[in-house]
């Protein structure tokens, strides 16, 4: 095997790539990454790290690069932009051990699993000059970016309430047993894939400030962590989501699931292809979408962007918001109140993190 990786490169495009870029952890999700850098030339994947070394071995065989079995070793060799693909609870301390390395970071999401890492992480970039940015793609979502796009502009007034629904089965057997560990994952459901949805709303409701989140949250005796939790999470001024993940059960065929919003000129809601409101006033419009981007390329470019010190959105504090929400309604579910946003335990201030990244 080349560990160089000049000869086992298998991208297309072989042009002069800008970046060079680490990967730090290869599961699943590792693959949606590769794609992204197959697509964008920009990057150059140059280095691979996994504990797994028939894992690594595999990787190494199909893309090339260095290989790691210790992400000290990755960033010691200081990769423009490294990618933290890891069981969440590791996020903050290997984002923040890569930003003080020097590198760029892309971390998946969530972005961490409590609201002091997200802080520390905010934190550090900014120390270092470095950029971060979360692997989420729900604010990039056509009809996402439609809804927001007309919201900004004042076309739909003023936003009263929504509600976003999502039933899938959780505990696949193809699922790392990580996930299934309360401290490792964060929690469960609502933390890995709830921020989807999270995402979706805040994508939609630019300017919207979330302020409270009351939740519940349940388990069954069979699996240690969640899967069905609902939460009410409300703004400032007014408006709340209603969110509800639920993965015990296979989603049956008449489950109503999906989003909608409310808004004073009328309920806003999209499918594949076309995104739709029904006006306050009975009349019905219908918009033509684009498809869906399949790989995380709006995330590079958002990177890049940043990089680049040019305006980008979303801004990552955003992301440890949504973060921040998932554990909050946790705490709500656990304690059976309303766990206020604007507290100093829990507040995300965007003030102090405008210029982070």
């Amino acid at each position: 095997m080349n560990t160089n990786g000049h000869e086992s490169i298998h991208i297309k495009n072989q042009k002069s790539r800008t970046h060079s870029l680490g990967l730090i952890g290869l599961g699943d999700i590792v693959h949606k990454h590769v794609a992204t850098v197959n697509e964008l030339e920009e990057f150059e994947i140059t280095a691979l790290c996994d504990m797994n070394r028939e894992r690594l071995d595999q990787w190494q065989g199909r893309i090339g690069g260095h290989a790691f079995t210790d992400c000290s070793k990755l960033l010691a060799a200081t990769p423009d932009v490294v990618v933290v693909s890891l069981p969440h609870a590791l996020h903050a301390p290997v984002t923040i051990e890569a930003l003080e390395a020097g590198c760029h970071v892309i971390v998946e999401k969530p972005m961490a699993v409590t609201v002091h890492d997200c802080r520390r992480m905010l934190e550090t970039a900014r120390r270092c000059g470095r950029s971060l940015i979360v692997a989420e793609g729900g604010c990039f979502e056509p009809g996402v970016v439609e809804t927001g796009r007309r919201f900004s502009r004042g076309e739909l007034g003023r936003f009263l309430t929504g509600s976003i629904v999502n039933a899938r089965h959780y505990f696949h057997e193809g699922r790392p047993q990580w996930f299934l560990d309360a401290q490792a994952s964060g929690g469960g459901m609502f933390c890995n894939v709830g921020v989807h949805r999270l995402a979706n709303a805040r994508g939609c409701l630019p300017g919207q400030h979330p302020v409270s989140v009351t939740a519940t949250s349940a388990h069954v005796p069979e699996h240690p962590v969640e899967a069905c939790t609902s939460a009410l999470v409300r703004y400032r001024g007014g408006g709340s989501m209603l969110y509800e993940e639920v993965g015990y059960f296979k989603k049956p065929p008449w489950q109503n699931t999906g989003s909608h919003f409310v808004f004073e000129e009328g309920i806003v809601g999209w499918d594949e292809t076309s995104w739709r409101m029904m006006s306050r006033r009975g009349e019905e419009v219908s918009h033509p979408l684009p498809p869906a981007d399949a790989t995380y390329a709006p995330v590079y470019r958002n990177l890049l962007l940043a990089m680049e010190g040019k305006p980008h959105a979303p801004k990552t504090w955003e992301f440890a918001v949504d973060a921040t929400i998932a554990q909050a309604a946790y705490e709500s579910a656990r304690t059976g109140g309303t766990v206020d946003l604007m507290d100093e335990a829990w507040r995300i201030d965007e003030r102090r993190t405008e210029d982070d990244q």
